[in-house]
């Protein structure tokens, strides 16, 4: 395991989720590979950037929200972090679930992300 300190992946996934948050859809693409692979509870895979972006920009049901990281940890190419999620969605209802997010990268870009939600 690595501490948070000067480690890309930390730096990576902390941006990613701040961009999320921030509805920052050129700075999650370009954090993403082109083949990037994104699984996510209750929504079918998404194969490749155009597809991930595609979701975000306009199928996400998500209007607006705030990843709070309870911690991260990282092992080679690969990096965990959990914590919790409050969201509005677009209809209005609030939501606060327990997330886990685990992302692989390749050449520095998000290759593989898989992220789990718990009500």
């Amino acid at each position: 395991m690595s501490t948070p300190t000067h480690n890309p992946i930390h730096t990576a996934t902390r941006m990613l989720l701040r961009a999320i948050d921030a509805a920052d859809w050129m700075v999650v693409e370009a954090l993403h590979h082109p083949q990037a692979e994104y699984e996510v509870s209750g929504q079918p895979p998404f194969r490749g950037r155009e597809a991930i972006m595609n979701y975000y920009r306009h199928a996400r049901l998500i209007r607006k929200g705030e990843h709070l990281v309870e911690s991260m940890t990282t092992a080679g190419t690969h990096g965990v972090c959990w914590g919790r999620f409050n969201a509005t969605r677009h209809d209005g209802t609030e939501i606060s679930v327990l997330f886990a997010d685990i992302l692989q990268f390749e050449q520095n870009k998000i290759r593989k992300r898989r992220v789990y939600y718990c009500e």
